[in-house]
């Protein structure tokens, strides 16, 4: 898959050092169109437009990021752009129009969400002061601070206060570009939020945030090759998109096949599903007789309305219960959290489909030391995730010691890993976890429902043929 990202990173990169465009002596120089700029703005400071401003301190020297071309030049933000942030919200103040206004969650990258809009008063001076008009750059003070599109449309609208209107001084400046600009400072992270807690993007620091400029004819002639560049790029993006769903829905259908019974041949050899549950029954109870597991009530019986599907006649439905030592959750209770000690993991740990232990929390050692053997993770062991994104198996394949949330289910496989792995992951499975969810706001796969969902079992000779020609067959789609 081609890192579309990464190529519009570069592309920004050589915009915004001029390496993108040939400067022309046509186009004239940063400096005398910043001289006229400062001759507008005296003009609107005389018309009593604007406000006049105390003079800004030369750059330092390192707050230059990079070398620019000579025909450029190093300004802040503030000296480019008339910038305020709209209305915050008081139930109390009652005075004034009653008129629609966007938040941070309307305004995305180079693009407005405006299905939901929220309502509030707006005296005369707050709709002078908080309304945006095509053309003006809305910048996120909170939230993803940073985020900006220009607002587009023929129609007016008012802002809250988390949200920057940049409103450009003159025509000859190129709002587009500064677009870019804060796009590129937010990818290379320049733009950050500061402050414990809540994060922002104070009018101070966009005020003195310090960007190139150009001349006009440049910047504009930058816009439209970072514009070409980004919709072909935009083009590859569903491209691959549409390659992935396709590559899933693909992969989910030899899966299915695979767990039919349908990618490999029955071997009389291999012996009977039959034989080999009678062998998983007898190593459980040496493990229960061990006191390594708890001993389950038996499960129900597998009705014919139960079976979804055929499968070869040496092959047995089974609970998946009854195909694992144990099938449990994380502990109910939420465990103490430390800076150093055994990793803990969450969904976000496990959503791509792989444990990802760069980013977790962790809890006490005498914590995991207190867990039951049903809790507690082996190289070779499933977890599968039971809430919200449910239905996500992951393959334990580290010896490393961690410990999980509840939403989260461990299994303890006594069939052959992998062919468990890609069963959980049959279209099958996931539309029975999604039939026996609870819940609403987040949806949960109970542990009892999950034990009990019927698993087709081969031998394990079969077993493992099915994974390695699904993972042959993976292998050559992917290639």
């Amino acid at each position: 898959m081609i890192d579309t990202q990464a190529i519009r990173n570069k592309i920004l990169d050589l915009a915004m050092r001029g390496k993108l465009t040939e400067q022309l002596p046509g186009d004239g120089t940063a400096e005398e169109l910043y001289e006229q700029i400062q001759a507008e703005k005296q003009e609107l400071i005389k018309a009593g437009r604007i406000k006049k401003e105390k003079p800004m301190s030369d750059i330092p020297p390192e707050d230059v990021p990079f070398p620019l071309p000579n025909s450029w030049k190093w300004v802040y933000l503030g000296e480019l752009f008339q910038h305020n942030t709209g209305k915050a919200l008081n139930a109390r103040d009652r005075q004034g129009q009653i008129l629609d206004y966007i938040t941070t969650s309307n305004l995305y990258w180079d693009h407005f969400e405006l299905d939901e809009l929220k309502q509030m008063p707006f005296t005369e001076a707050e709709i002078e002061k908080c309304t945006v008009k095509k053309g003006d750059l809305l910048v996120c003070e909170g939230g993803d601070i940073g985020r900006s599109a220009i607002w587009p449309f023929d129609y007016d609208m008012r802002i809250q206060n988390h949200i920057h209107r940049l409103r450009r001084y003159s025509s000859s400046i190129c709002t587009e570009f500064y677009y870019y600009v804060l796009w590129f400072y937010k990818q290379t992270g320049r733009i950050k939020g500061i402050g414990i807690g809540l994060q922002g993007f104070s009018s101070k620091r966009v005020h003195s945030l310090v960007v190139p400029f150009t001349p006009y004819k440049e910047a504009d002639r930058i816009v439209e090759k970072i514009r070409k560049a980004f919709s072909i790029l935009d083009t590859i993006d569903s491209l691959q998109t549409q390659y992935a769903d396709n590559l899933t829905a693909l992969k989910a259908k030899l899966i299915d096949a695979a767990i039919q019974g349908k990618l490999t041949e029955q071997l009389p050899e291999d012996g009977t599903a039959e034989e080999l549950y009678r062998q998983i029954q007898a190593e459980k109870q040496a493990l229960i007789k061990a006191g390594k597991i708890k001993k389950e009530k038996p499960l129900p019986e597998i009705t014919v309305d139960e079976i979804p599907f055929e499968i070869p006649e040496n092959w047995k439905w089974c609970r998946l219960l009854d195909l694992c030592k144990s099938v449990s959750d994380g502990d109910h209770q939420a465990p103490p959290q430390v800076k150093e000690g055994i990793p803990f993991l969450v969904i976000s740990n496990v959503s791509k489909g792989f444990i990802d232990l760069t980013d977790v929390r962790h809890v006490p050692f005498d914590y995991y030391n207190s867990l039951s053997y049903e809790r507690t993770a082996e190289q070779g062991d499933v977890l599968f995730t039971v809430t919200g994104s449910f239905g996500i198996p992951v393959i334990v394949d580290t010896g490393e010691k961690f410990c999980f949330q509840r939403h989260m289910a461990l299994l303890k496989p006594l069939i052959d890993t992998a062919y468990l792995h890609h069963a959980l992951q049959s279209g099958y499975v996931q539309k029975k976890c999604d039939d026996i969810a609870i819940g609403t706001a987040q949806r949960t796969v109970g542990i009892k429902q999950l034990r009990i969902i019927p698993i087709p079992l081969p031998p394990l000779e079969e077993q493992r043929r099915i994974s390695e020609r699904l993972e042959r067959l993976f292998s050559t789609l992917e290639q």
